[in-house]
């Protein structure tokens, strides 16, 4: 069966297009291009797979490769084609090589919260099950792919099992449990939803979770739907209020997270106070995120959302909160050695922290060091499918703009302007 890479490069080259102008056309890289006629990379988002197929006029060739195998019949859709793929999704581990294939199949799969409610079946432990593994898996997905990809198929979802909450029947221990599965759903929602950019809907989803997390008598999970949304508050200019919000989650969490879990939340502490310019403040919450982390035991069980805070990351969010409080300095080592561990298949993640690194290179006036990190960062923000992304390398614009005429700084301009992130 021939593969998507080398049906990419078929179809390129009977067009008798290169590489490079591919990838104006697409949007993409012409060295990830490269990659991925090579098999060495996975197939790009579906968003790029189609403007590949446009710009080849392939009518859809490249994209069919990628779509589900189940659907037969011309494209007839049965109940046992829905309980198929959503066996599939919760099968296989998302990873930056199958991440888009199976964000593709999620918006076509009906879920099973929907099927099992057709049925009128009354709900047990096993429809409990099915949807905290499917919580996982989203959010197993989310670290591949990019919100404006993903809003739409964790709020679906959201929405699927808040209707099993309020129109079937079960008992006392499965509603609670639900509860605690909507609200871990919703901070994902939030989450995703603001990494579209869609602010206003993420803060309503945050909120819901917050007060279902509560009543499901998960004090740790409410608290990280408040500190999230804190979280962005902090990072759309309201940064006072964040700051408040985010003191209030951690108090509240304390007694009953886990030390890990604490680290998370007095993150969150330490990004809205850099953000509100209150430097002693970030740095109490810094030491508090050091020393939370630092009394993790292994008998100590952390909940699934946590899984993603690593040493590396409690180390991005140190220099992020020096070069927001504009400490270069300490920034930049701390930076360096943390984006090492980071590849380009946690594409929005590098993109987000090479943009760190830009802004901290250009305080520390140094210029070409600064543009080459901005590039990296610009070039993985165009297949991240993420508004915070692109909202980085719009205020690297504005902050390289005064180093104009230097080589590096005009290249990254010029980039940036052709792929229209000004």
């Amino acid at each position: 069966m021939e593969t998507f890479g080398s049906a990419l490069r078929r179809h390129r080259e009977a067009r008798g297009l290169s590489l490079r102008a591919l990838g104006r056309a697409a949007l993409i890289d012409p060295g990830h291009l490269t990659r991925i006629e090579r098999g060495t990379r996975p197939p790009p988002a579906m968003v790029t797979v189609e403007l590949i197929d446009k710009a080849l006029g392939t009518g859809g060739e490249l994209a069919a490769i990628l779509s589900p195998p189940w659907i037969r019949d011309g494209g007839l859709w049965r109940p046992d084609d829905a309980e198929r793929l959503s066996a599939d999704l919760v099968a296989n581990r998302p990873t930056a090589e199958n991440a888009s294939r199976l964000a593709h199949q999620w918006l076509l799969a009906e879920s099973p919260q929907v099927t099992e409610s057709r049925a009128g079946r009354r709900i047990g432990m096993g429809m409990v099950r099915k949807v905290q593994k499917r919580v996982k898996q989203l959010r197993l997905l989310d670290d591949h792919v990019g919100g404006s990809h993903t809003y739409a198929m964790v709020t679906a979802e959201l929405a699927a099992t808040i209707g099993l909450l309020r129109d079937w029947s079960y008992p006392e221990e499965v509603g609670r449990r639900l509860l605690v599965a909507v609200g871990e759903l919703a901070q994902l929602a939030g989450w995703t939803s603001s990494d579209a950019g869609r602010y206003a809907q993420a803060e309503r989803i945050y909120l819901i979770g917050m007060r279902a997390a509560h009543a499901g008598g998960d004090a740790a999970l409410a608290a990280n739907n408040l500190s999230s949304l804190a979280y962005q508050f902090a990072n759309v200019g309201r940064a006072t209020h964040a700051l408040d919000l985010a003191r209030s989650a951690y108090a509240g969490a304390r007694h009953s997270a886990t030390p890990k879990t604490r680290a998370l939340l007095a993150e969150r502490v330490a990004w809205a106070a850099a953000q509100a310019g209150d430097v002693k403040a970030a740095d109490t919450a810094l030491v508090k995120v050091e020393k939370d982390y630092a009394s993790q035991k292994a008998t100590d069980v952390d909940p699934h959302w946590v899984y993603w805070l690593s040493t590396e990351e409690v180390e991005v969010m140190a220099g992020r909160v020096w070069t927001q409080t504009r400490r270069p300095i300490r920034a930049v080592p701390i930076l360096e050695r943390a984006i090492e561990g980071y590849g380009d298949d946690t594409g929005r993640e590098t993109a987000l922290y090479q943009s760190w690194m830009a802004e901290s290179l250009e305080q520390a006036n140094e210029p070409d060091r600064a543009a080459a990190a901005a590039l990296k960062s610009l070039r993985l923000s165009r297949r991240a499918g993420s508004v915070r992304a692109d909202d980085r390398v719009v205020l690297l614009r504005r902050k390289l703009r005064k180093h104009a005429g230097n080589e590096a700084v005009d290249a990254f301009l010029d980039e940036s302007r052709s792929t229209g992130q000004t």
